[in-house]
């Protein structure tokens, strides 16, 4: 989410819409989360900016229109409002939320989409949860992507390194434990030649949990910063997302634009983004994952192959056309 706000913001500023003047603004910095009274304040910060200050300050600016990027747009607005759908995870998975926070976003979620002139949703799936679950109208979506930058071609498999990449939060609906033991299972059977593991990320309540599975053929990186991020995508071998939902799943375009195949879940929006490069996972189990790293990784030169079409199939998500598409949006919006 911060990655779409953040490049939306250079991208929309690079290409000015014309007659439209967009600007960015950005409510109180949270405070470091250090536990329940932290998260409390932040809460109360976050309330408190959505929903006062930022009406306040459209009027005080003289706004047309207020574009809330994540989910949900001030309860009361003193114009029309865009609001851009990320996912309904928290409506399709409920359990995998603590209940104050599920909550919290059905409420406020589904308030913002009754109330935008316009729902923008980061993928066709999650277009068709709106349409599922809130009863939106298609005539009120507009399917509009989150993009990525190309990254340099990579034109054979001696580019790339032994290793299988994970990003992202050790959430359950990420099913990074099945991926841990699925790894081992494959590692184990294919012996001093086998791909290592590499998770970056971290965070989630299964922190812990994934922690204590890793092996001698895992790397733990943490969070890593974007410069190492990029770094860790134009070498790595295969992109693994086993996700059980996801509403876009960025690491699966980054991964492609910097020329990494993607094994994805076939599930959500992950088999759309991957498009027709990417290998499916239809078995999410630990014994299914084995597998399909197993028969994914036999072939290196296929796999840099299918890597290459997969660059080319990213163009898809270029920042140029979203930032147009999301003028047109503003415009559309603003006519209504």
């Amino acid at each position: 989410m911060a990655t779409y706000i953040r490049e939306l913001d250079r991208a929309l500023a690079a290409h000015q819409p014309a007659g439209v003047d967009v600007r960015f603004v950005y409510g109180p910095p949270g405070v470091p989360r250090k536990g329940r009274l932290t998260g409390l304040l932040n809460l109360a910060l976050d309330l408190l900016w959505l929903h006062v200050l930022l009406p306040a300050y459209a009027i005080v600016r003289r706004a047309s229109l207020i574009h809330a990027p994540v989910n949900w747009a001030p309860w009361w607005s003193p114009v029309p409002t865009v609001v851009t759908v990320q996912d309904l995870s928290f409506e399709r998975m409920p359990d995998a939320y603590p209940s104050g926070f599920g909550t919290y976003a059905r409420v406020f979620a589904r308030r913002s989409v009754r109330t935008a002139a316009l729902v923008l949703a980061t993928s066709r799936s999650t277009a068709n949860d709106l349409v599922q679950i809130y009863g939106t109208p298609e005539d009120r979506i507009a399917v509009i992507p989150i993009g990525v930058h190309p990254g340099p071609a990579s034109e054979s498999a001696a580019e790339r390194e032994p290793f299988v990449l994970y990003v992202g939060e050790f959430e359950p609906r990420k099913r990074v434990p099945a991926l841990v033991e699925g790894h081992h299972r494959y590692f184990a059977e294919h012996g001093p030649g086998a791909y290592r593991l590499v998770l970056a990320g971290g965070g989630g309540s299964e922190e812990a949990h994934v922690r204590s599975l890793a092996n001698e053929g895992v790397d733990l990186r943490g969070f890593v910063g974007q410069d190492e991020l990029l770094d860790l995508y134009r070498r790595a071998s295969l992109l693994v997302m086993p996700s059980a939902y996801e509403g876009f799943g960025l690491p699966v375009a980054e991964a492609m634009a910097n020329g990494c195949p993607v094994l994805v879940a076939a599930n959500s929006a992950l088999p759309e983004v991957g498009g027709d490069t990417a290998y499916v996972l239809d078995d999410p189990t630990p014994d299914g994952i084995a597998a399909a790293l197993g028969r994914v990784l036999a072939d290196a030169e296929a796999l840099a192959a299918r890597g290459r079409q997969a660059q080319t199939e990213s163009a898809r998500f270029g920042w140029d056309g979203i930032a147009a598409a999301t003028a047109a949006a503003y415009e559309r919006a603003l006519a209504s």
